[in-house]
């Protein structure tokens, strides 16, 4: 199949100029001027340029250009790339981690930009005052639904609905390589919600075979130990109980039991 432009990033070109004054689409698949980069497919492109190196630009239809330029007036332009700088800066906004990267100005004067992946500020030629340039990764750009998050930006739009896709963490693919690239804002907060509850149970659960075996060991160190070495010992039995939980509760630090299992074994001594 020849170089082409994906339905997805034409679809998203014309909602983009239904909604924003001034904007027109400047292009998506790049002409013979273009020796590199997403304006080109990654099947016409040597193995070592920049944008098929990370995971996502390796996957997706090697035939498809993964990058859109729309052209604004200057006022557009400003407000256009601002709405980008914000959300890329934002943690807590992930609509934009289907892009690479994007560049504009935010005074007219300077190109400004960001690279959404990997999270640091990039710059181009001034061409990018007169049009934002936003390159997609190429597993995401033939989807309209990944691309509705982009757009969704680029209108000013700010709340997600519970409906809406959020990508899923690198680490959480190293540790369970059977989730999905993204899931929905709804799923997102029901499971934080139930494994901290689980978490809090397993603590909970716990603490009773903590102090019981805690007060047996008490009575028995009670017999004849002088109380710096009882002090000594009742330090040790905290950290061994620490780092047995610890194993036990992967999201959870030493320095999170510590404190709570101190208070239970400080407990049993009171009440002997």
């Amino acid at each position: 199949m020849a170089e082409y432009a994906p339905d997805a990033l034409l679809w998203l070109a014309d909602e983009i100029v239904k909604a924003i004054p001034s904007a027109k689409m400047s292009g998506i698949v790049g002409d013979k001027n273009h020796v590199y980069g997403y304006h080109r497919s990654r099947n016409v492109l040597p193995a070592d340029d920049y944008s098929v190196q990370t995971k996502p630009d390796k996957q997706g239809d090697g035939d498809a250009a993964a990058a859109l330029d729309i052209s604004l007036n200057a006022k557009w332009m400003k407000i256009i790339t601002k709405r980008l700088m914000d959300s890329a800066k934002d943690q807590n906004d992930p609509r934009l981690n289907y892009m690479r990267e994007f560049f504009g100005t935010l005074d007219g004067s300077t190109v400004s930009g960001w690279d959404t992946y990997y999270g640091r500020a990039v710059s181009s030629d001034d061409s990018h005052l007169w049009h934002v340039h936003m390159s997609l990764l190429r597993k995401y750009c033939t989807s309209k639904d990944h691309m509705a998050h982009i757009l969704s930006v680029i209108k000013g739009e700010e709340d997600m609905e519970l409906s809406d896709r959020v990508k899923v963490s690198d680490w959480i693919h190293n540790k369970w390589d059977d989730v999905d690239e993204d899931i929905s804002v709804n799923t997102a907060l029901g499971s934080s919600y139930g494994h901290a509850r689980q978490a809090k149970d397993i603590v909970r659960a716990g603490i009773p075979d903590i102090l019981a075996g805690q007060k047996q060991i008490l009575e028995a160190l009670q017999g004849g130990a002088a109380g710096a070495s009882r002090v000594a010992e009742s330090e040790k039995i905290v950290a061994a109980i620490v780092k047995a939980l610890d194993e036990k509760l992967d999201d959870m630090s030493a320095d999170d039991l510590e404190p709570i299992v101190k208070e239970a074994v400080e407990g049993a001594g009171a009440a002997e």
